[in-house]
């Protein structure tokens, strides 16, 4: 599924700028582990997906 490859690579990129976990999950109103899930089955609420994005400009 194309979501959950975005979505993969979205958490990736959070991981490599050295983003916070913490400041994500406050931000976005998720747990990482349900981002996790969601990258793993699918499918993934485009809301997520915009939402990541536009997190990681930002930070």
């Amino acid at each position: 599924m194309m979501e959950t490859q975005e979505l993969a690579q979205l958490l990736n990129q959070v991981e490599q700028k050295g983003i916070s976990w913490e400041k994500l999950e406050e931000e976005l109103k998720i747990s990482r582990e349900l981002l996790n899930l969601y990258s793993k089955s699918g499918p993934v609420p485009p809301r997520i997906i915009n939402n990541l994005k536009k997190f990681i400009e930002e930070n």
